[in-house]
């Protein structure tokens, strides 16, 4: 896991798109990079309305990773999604964004995503020990996971939604923060 200090933030993640948008010089190419962006930082800070705006009327969500789709579907589902996530501030997490393939139907990220993680979440989940390390149930770790999302663009430069491949499960990269 890279050294970064703090090890999860949420502003970084959605800076990392700024180097693919700066040369970038097809004009819709730059404003769906743009939109992808403006998507990611909306949902970190919590913005719903913000958020709800860089997507179309019925946006379709597919969270590949398990053994079937869990994406939510249609705009009242994305909309009730993302407020459980805010209501439980889900929205800690960064997403370093390492790759990106843009052309006129969207989209493709990939990169490294890390979570915050309370010892308590990290001790339901099964992990015992850390770094050879008892979990501390009031403890703070980072789980880190290579993740690929497909961003398909829709009319207006709108975002369909979101097709998330999860390239680590669970949590098989961890190690302790606080």
């Amino acid at each position: 896991m890279a050294k970064l200090d703090p090890p999860v933030d949420s502003e970084r993640g959605w800076q990392s798109m700024n180097k693919f948008i700066a040369v970038q010089t097809n004009p819709k190419h730059k404003a769906l990079l743009e939109m992808v962006q403006e998507h990611m930082r909306t949902e970190v800070r919590g913005e719903h309305a913000g958020l709800m705006a860089t997507l179309v009327d019925e946006p379709q969500y597919h969270m590949w990773g398990g053994p079937a789709d869990t994406g939510p579907k249609g705009r009242q589902a994305v909309s009730d999604f993302y407020q459980a996530m805010f209501d439980n501030n889900g929205q800690g997490f960064e997403f370093e964004i390492r790759k990106v393939i843009v052309d006129d139907n969207g989209v493709v990220t990939e990169g490294v995503l890390r979570t915050k993680v309370p010892g308590s979440g990290v001790l339901a989940a099964g992990v015992e020990e850390v770094e050879g390390v008892p979990v501390d149930a009031d403890g703070t770790y980072v789980n880190e996971g290579q993740l690929l999302t497909v961003w398909p663009a829709g009319a207006g430069g709108k975002l369909v939604g979101e097709d998330i491949y999860f390239g680590t499960a669970g949590m098989g990269k961890l190690v302790r923060w606080k």
